[in-house]
């Protein structure tokens, strides 16, 4: 099914009451959200309960999510509205950003003890939301630049703005922590 037909199927379950909008929302979104959440919150235990935060008001603003013009951006503007409430009440941010251990592990099998990845946590950690998201989504979230956009409501070109800045920021950090 084309993410189209999804959205639209999902919309008219979620108009007529149907339980099953939730899982179809699930399955298409959840994954996406969650690692979405992570960057910005830099905590997976965090981003779990905002991603529930997330699935509970859209169970009770049914209607209202069914007639989103664009469900997927409305789901990530959603769950960046989470996420940003949730930062600002906590006054503990710059603890987590911080401690930010969990919430990337890399693939390649690096040892989570190995301090090159120890210096890259604290360099994503350190980067503006903006610029950390879009790096979460597309590097270790393998997102196009399109679907980035598509998901933050921004543009392509912005995405990859974002994106080329934070790699700059990051090489810089990583140079000097050698």
């Amino acid at each position: 099914m084309s993410d189209i037909t999804t959205d639209n199927e999902i919309r008219a379950r979620l108009a007529a009451d149907d339980a099953t909008a939730l899982d179809m929302i699930w399955t298409a979104y959840a994954s996406d959200m969650l690692g979405y959440l992570v960057g910005m919150l830099c905590s997976r235990h965090d981003a779990e309960d905002a991603l529930q935060e997330v699935f509970v008001t859209v169970a009770r603003k049914r209607s209202t999510v069914a007639g989103a013009r664009h469900l997927k951006s409305y789901l990530f503007r959603l769950a960046r509205n989470v996420a940003l409430n949730r930062i600002k009440k906590s006054r503990r941010r710059r603890e987590r950003e911080e401690k930010a251990t969990e919430w990337l592990i890399l693939d390649s099998g690096s040892e989570q003890g190995d301090e090159r990845t120890r210096e890259l946590e604290r360099a994503l950690a350190a980067l503006p939301e903006k610029q950390r998201s879009v790096t979460v989504l597309k590097f270790y979230r393998n997102k196009t630049f399109r679907e980035i956009a598509e998901m933050l409501d921004i543009s392509e070109n912005t995405a990859a703005s974002r994106y080329r800045y934070a790699m700059a920021k990051l090489k810089d950090y990583m140079q000097e922590a050698s």
